[in-house]
């Protein structure tokens, strides 16, 4: 290597060196089409710091194909699920703090030790003696197997080990029913683009990013139906965004997103609703209030449970209990 002190820590085809008379660390690898070697500075003269970027280099520039469970490291295949996946979603905060928790626990071990099912209660004893209830538990979980299944299904990973569930029961609606009276009140005090909000969620009793991510071209206003589905985004079945009819109190025309604020998008709305309850006078709800509100409403008003699970995008499933709940 020359002028370079020999190889300390290797992973894969990069290993760390420094100069002859230097404290600071390089990443170094050879690179067969150029026959020559690549030097990367790691701006660092800690070898443990070193090592920790070096780990971080080789994650990033690795190329996986098909990899058996037990060769790949379970932080890369989260890694990979964030960059190219969570970190551009609505819930970007929420699935970075799911995946932390794995990090946590898990450490350096590979996917292949996932199907050690002890370590996997363990895991769930992790959370639960830190306080995390039943359903941040499950999403939790959730949030791997995503990962898992998007390594298997991109061909990075070979197969994915069976992850087990935590059981939830059954639980309240993620936001109360709200009254008519109470309804007007908060619509009376809202600012504008909370007004949108309010608007477009009682008109079609989408979920509240369904409603923050709607835009004008989604909107057939010649046929008065609303595809709650973005175009570029991918079905699911658990969160299914159906096409709903377009109620004659949203008919009138416009362009760009349904619901703005300087004509951007909003993020989110939780906190100029609070601020309108809380000058309404009215019991603080959730984003998520107006999507039951309209399906308690249906339901009072003798609508069909089937009916009503095809507006909100629920499955049939056994007697329709999302629904009803």
């Amino acid at each position: 290597m020359g002028k370079y002190s020999k190889r300390e820590f290797q992973l894969g085809e990069w290993w760390l060196g420094q100069r002859e008379g230097s404290p600071a660390w390089y990443a170094f690898r050879y690179d067969e089409c150029k026959r020559r070697t690549e030097r990367v500075s790691l701006g660092t003269d800690s070898l443990e710091r070193a090592k920790e970027k070096l780990t971080e280099l080789y994650l990033q520039t690795r190329v996986v194909r098909d990899e058996k469970p037990g060769d790949a490291p379970l932080a890369d295949v989260l890694r990979r699920y964030w960059d190219g996946h969570a970190k551009n979603l609505r819930s970007a905060s929420s699935n970075r703090d799911c995946i932390n928790r794995w990090l946590d626990f898990w450490g350096t071990a590979y996917v292949g030790e996932l199907t050690d099912v002890a370590r996997q209660e363990a895991f769930h004893k992790f959370m639960r003696e830190r306080g995390y209830q039943s359903t941040t538990m499950m999403r939790t979980i959730s949030i791997g197997k995503a990962a898992l299944n998007r390594a298997v299904a991109r061909h990075e990973l070979m197969s994915a080990p069976h992850l087990l569930s935590v059981r939830v029961g059954d639980r309240p609606p993620m936001g109360r029913p709200l009254s008519v009276d109470e309804t007007k009140a908060i619509y009376a005090h809202a600012a504008e683009h909370v007004q949108s909000f309010m608007r477009w969620a009682l008109g079609t009793a989408a979920r509240p990013e369904a409603v923050l991510e709607l835009h004008s071209r989604q909107v057939e206003w010649d046929t008065k139906l609303v595809h709650l589905n973005p175009p570029d985004r991918e079905q699911t079945p658990k969160k299914y965004r159906p096409i709903v009819k377009l109620p004659d109190s949203l008919s009138s025309r416009f362009e760009g997103w349904a619901v703005s604020y300087l004509d951007q998008p909003v993020v989110s709305i939780k906190r100029g609703l609070l601020r309108a309850c809380d000058r309404a006078g009215v019991e603080r709800c959730s984003p998520y209030s107006f999507r039951h509100t309209v399906a308690r409403e249906m339901r009072k008003g003798g609508v069909a449970p089937w009916e009503v699970a095809a507006q909100l995008g629920h499955s049939a499933g056994k007697e329709y209990a999302v629904t009803e709940r």
